[in-house]
């Protein structure tokens, strides 16, 4: 299986819409319900914001930051797997401070 580039990585993430196979892991759903009282919120981001920062993380697994929709000190993270059939899964999701937001190795 190939082994996706940030770039091309950037390129399937800003181009995903609603009819894109995602596939919720059962611990993005126990994270997700547990880390966010508006349990649509990673849709929200994920669908109708703009990527704001990606870090890869491993073989096709990727970090994905968006600004937090509802807090204003605060971004919105989604660890991703580009599977292959090019299907996306959600891993997990969890807050973070904007203080902590992109790192050298990121790209913006």
């Amino acid at each position: 299986m190939k082994d996706y580039s940030l770039r091309e990585a950037l390129n399937i993430f800003c181009n995903v819409n609603q009819s894109a196979i995602l596939h919720l892991k059962f611990h993005f759903h126990e994270k997700n319900h547990e880390r966010h009282s508006h349990s649509e919120l990673w849709m929200q981001s994920f669908f109708n914001h703009k990527l704001l920062g990606i870090m890869k993380q491993g073989y096709n697994k990727f970090k994905l930051c968006y600004i937090h929709p509802i807090k204003k000190q605060k971004d919105l993270y989604l660890i991703a797997v580009i599977n292959e059939d090019s299907s996306i899964s959600l891993l997990t999701t969890y807050e973070g401070n904007i203080s902590r937001r992109i790192g050298d190795n990121e790209r913006r």
